[in-house]
């Protein structure tokens, strides 16, 4: 089983946005702002699944707009998010969910 999520998990970071959350729980809601590799700030509202904490990895397809399931890599647990925006700067990301 371990071989399989290992497996998993280098396919989707093959194919997938990685970052880091960079806030956690914005406007109490369970939102997330992420930084991604490249440094873009991923606006990511939560609806399902794992809640994301400052400093997790995390993959999936977040340069993009709508649902996406996003993983943390530590122990490969899955949310479903929905991506407001992704921005240059992390003041237009926190704006993003909170407004």
């Amino acid at each position: 089983m371990e071989k399989i999520l290992i497996l998993f998990v280098l396919t989707v970071t093959l194919f997938a946005d990685k970052g880091v959350v960079v806030k956690e729980d914005v406007c109490g809601t369970g939102n997330a702002i992420i930084e991604t590799t490249d440094g873009w700030y991923i606006a990511a509202e939560h609806y399902s699944g794992v809640y994301l904490y400052e400093g997790d990895i995390v993959v999936g397809k977040m340069k993009t707009y709508g649902f996406q399931q996003i993983m943390r890599i530590s122990d490969g647990s899955e949310g479903r998010f929905y991506i407001e925006d992704y921005e240059s700067n992390i003041g237009d990301a926190y704006e993003e969910l909170c407004d």
